[in-house]
């Protein structure tokens, strides 16, 4: 119904993801359901069912431009309606498992665009460190957490807070292109 919300959300996951955290900016969403969705296309399908009645997932990035899988999504699937578009100033920061010293980080994970917003800061700081991807930067954490990574995540604080990580500097990205 036009002019009400929906109070059912999801948003691409897990729980941490910069898309929770743009979603969370919605009173709607604050007070509605919200889950996770593994991947856009699986967000994108949950509003095309009726399993939910609005999806947050992501279309751009300010350092590495459109996000693919989104706009195909779009695109090529049955037709859906964009509501809102919301704009976040994500902050990054590089997380290790408790204990683990900056000096001893050999592998960093993260989602891509992640990776990219910190191609900077990791050449001054983590030279010789091997970047993996990962589906988000959540997952990046989890997988870290889990020992499938040696050392760090490069995630949103929202991922680690009240874990007990190891945290480095706070604000890690790249500024945005003038």
């Amino acid at each position: 119904m036009p002019g009400v919300p929906p109070q059912r959300f999801t948003y691409l996951g897990p729980e941490g993801t910069f898309a929770e955290q743009a979603l969370l900016t919605l009173p709607a969403a604050r007070n509605g359901v919200r889950e996770p969705s593994a991947t856009v296309p699986e967000a994108l399908d949950a509003v095309r069912s009726g399993a939910v009645g609005a999806a947050l997932v992501p279309l751009e990035n300010s350092v590495e431009g459109a996000v693919g899988v989104t706009l195909d999504e779009l695109a090529y699937g049955a037709p859906l309606l964009i509501t809102r578009e919301l704009l976040l100033q994500v902050r990054f920061g590089l997380f290790g498992r408790p204990g683990t010293k900056l000096e001893s980080v050999r592998t960093v994970a993260s989602h891509p665009h992640g990776l990219a917003q910190v191609r900077a800061w990791m050449r001054k700081h983590l030279p010789d460190a091997e970047q993996r991807s990962t589906s988000s930067t959540s997952d990046a954490a989890v997988a870290v957490a889990r020992g499938d990574f040696d050392a760090a995540a490069c995630a949103g604080v929202l991922v680690v807070s009240g874990s007990g990580w190891s945290c480095w500097p706070t604000t890690l990205a790249t500024p945005p292109p003038r």
